[in-house]
């Protein structure tokens, strides 16, 4: 008989342990979700900052602002630029097939 009541009063002890630790899980569990959550944000932001950038570093015209200013470029002349398309070229004939020669600006 007491061995029976001890049984009984030590699997109590257990379901009641069992419970706080698993309330405490789900707490712990919470917070790690919203710490999560706040970090996803920051990088979303992150995210949306490093397109803008992508953006700006990429547009023409500061491209265009550098290549002239820095690099001494200039825009080609009529005659220099020639169109190249993609895929295999129509002419067959291996002049066709050399490199093109590009011009270099004489300092």
């Amino acid at each position: 008989m007491i061995l029976r009541r001890a049984l009984i009063g030590a699997a109590i002890i257990t379901i009641v342990l069992l419970d706080i630790w698993q309330h405490v899980h789900i707490v712990t569990l919470g917070y790690e979700v919203e710490q999560a959550r706040q970090q996803q944000k920051a990088l979303q932001q992150i995210h949306k900052q490093l397109l803008v950038e992508g953006e700006t570093l990429s547009a023409l015209d500061r491209i265009e602002q550098i290549a002239t200013t820095r690099l001494g470029m200039v825009k080609p002349k009529v005659g220099q630029m020639v169109l190249v398309q993609k895929g295999v070229s129509a002419d067959p004939s291996p002049d066709a097939l050399r490199p093109l020669k590009v011009a270099r600006r004489i300092p």
